[in-house]
């Protein structure tokens, strides 16, 4: 992942590569900074992405799939979610419920693990 600055917004999402193979790269989270003109003094926006680059942007599924292996190299999604969801049970009081007894086992086996 990188950023890329813009002069003017730039629109989210997948923009392929010019050529025959199908990489490309996601234009994503946009947001703006206030950046001083070296020529004028004035300030002035600018927008700013993070930008991944994809090996293959037909599938949908598979581009968002590879942006998240980017941020995430190291599998760490899945414990995210399951920290999040045990969190949330405990706080409405579900965690112990029986209908879910199963998530209640892999959570407590999956937090034992070292």
């Amino acid at each position: 992942m990188y950023e890329e600055k813009f002069n003017e917004p730039h629109a989210l999402g997948v923009e392929r590569f010019n050529g025959n193979d199908n990489a490309g790269r996601v234009f994503a989270n946009e947001r703006t900074e206030q950046v001083t003109d070296p020529e004028t003094g004035k300030e002035r926006t600018v927008y700013v992405y993070d930008v991944y680059e994809v090996a293959d942007c037909r599938d949908p599924h598979k581009v968002k799939d590879s942006v998240i292996e980017q941020q995430h190299p190291y599998g760490d999604e899945t414990k995210i979610l399951r920290k999040t969801l045990a969190k949330m049970l405990k706080s409405n009081g579900s965690y112990d419920d029986p209908e879910f007894a199963e998530f209640k086992a892999y959570n407590e086996f999956a937090e034992s693990v070292i």
